[in-house]
């Protein structure tokens, strides 16, 4: 049977060591000399005991833990970040501690109250944006190292997240030169990515001599995509008449005005392909389909739609490094290597959708 130790000091007699050698391991095991660390590792392999990392944590000014606040974490986008952020911590020697805001700004407020009560090192957020509670967020700010990614709120705070005036005109210019100018299904301005996006088709269509044609209501705050997706489409499709499998969309006439269509997220379109399937819409790029529906993030279901998705894809591994990356320097005040926005460039997926 392991042997029990109640206290770090029993555990600390047991092993030879000092209690502040012991305390000094546990919080880098590189920072004690080699064989002093073997003797300790060997006592915890024969050893019950776990320290107690939230009472020793509120005796210090600062933790090794990292705040990780993000929208909703049954979003895969939202989940792939956390992920791989929390990977990457946890290779630097930092504890994350993930809490989602589950879209609301009460609970983003109390999140932020919370990371404050639990004295954490620095902070990663993706603010929810528009409904965001701003002078909560500048206090967090000024208390502590805070990165934002995906989405920033204005200011002086750092923010890594995707070029969107680079990834919406690469799929604007590969929708116009393979098939008909899209048309831009937007959503509920819920962050600054939304008008980003927006704006970016905008100026993409008129770079390209073709005239935006943007629908969607973006007025209900809602992160609801894929709901709100189907039912407008639903809506459209209903309106424009097309019975069964109609082949051949009419150009600006009916309820759609056009068969090529550009959705501002993955979740939105896959609202929209689920409508359109329903309608017996035939969604692909040859030239017997009815639809082209391309999107833009390269959610991680993307492809396991049916026809899969053409999209732009977010580069996941570089925002969630970079995000660290910037976090680090700043805790160890190194702010040369701080940029205050860093936009990554995206990639574009074609698939058979369009």
């Amino acid at each position: 049977m392991p042997m029990t130790h109640k206290t770090m000091e029993d555990f600390a007699r047991s092993c030879g060591v000092s209690r502040p050698t012991l305390s000094k391991y546990f919080d880098d095991p590189t920072s004690v000399k080699p064989a002093t660390r073997k003797r300790i590792e060997e006592a915890l392999r024969s050893s019950d005991y776990q320290p107690n990392l939230f009472a020793r944590n509120l005796n210090r000014k600062r933790t090794r833990a990292i705040g990780i606040v993000v929208p909703t974490v049954t979003d895969p986008f939202y989940s792939e970040m956390v992920s791989r952020i929390e990977l990457r911590l946890r290779d630097e020697g930092y504890w994350p501690i993930v809490i989602s805001s589950h879209g609301s700004t009460e609970l983003e407020m109390e999140a932020t109250r919370t990371i404050l009560s639990l004295k954490v090192s620095g902070a990663l957020i993706a603010p929810l944006g528009l409904r965001s509670d701003r002078r909560t967020l500048e206090k967090l700010t000024q208390t502590m190292p805070v990165v934002y990614f995906d989405t920033y709120l204005e200011g002086g705070t750092p923010f890594v997240g995707n070029n969107n005036a680079q990834s919406v005109s690469t799929i604007v210019d590969y929708l116009c030169r393979s098939g008909d100018a899209p048309i831009y299904f937007d959503i509920p301005h819920v962050n600054h990515n939304s008008p980003e996006r927006l704006n970016s088709y905008v100026a993409a269509m008129r770079q390209l001599g073709q005239e935006p044609v943007v629908i969607g209501n973006t007025r209900d705050y809602t992160w609801d995509f894929e709901r709100i997706g189907y039912e407008q489409m639903e809506q459209m499709l209903g309106a424009s008449g097309l019975p069964g499998k109609t082949r051949g969309l009419p150009g600006k006439t009916g309820g759609l005005p056009g068969k090529t269509m550009l959705c501002a997220n993955d979740r939105l379109a896959f609202g929209v392909m689920a409508a359109a399937f329903a309608k017996g819409l035939k969604i692909g790029r040859k030239a017997d389909c009815d639809l082209r529906i391309a999107a833009h993030d390269d959610h991680p279901l993307s492809r396991y739609t049916c026809p899969a998705l053409t999209t732009i894809a977010q580069d996941f591994a570089a925002m969630a490094g970079r995000s660290v990356e910037t976090l680090l320097a700043l805790l160890n005040e190194d702010t040369a290597n701080v940029a205050p926005k860093v936009s990554l460039d995206a990639a574009l997926v074609m698939r058979q959708s369009a």
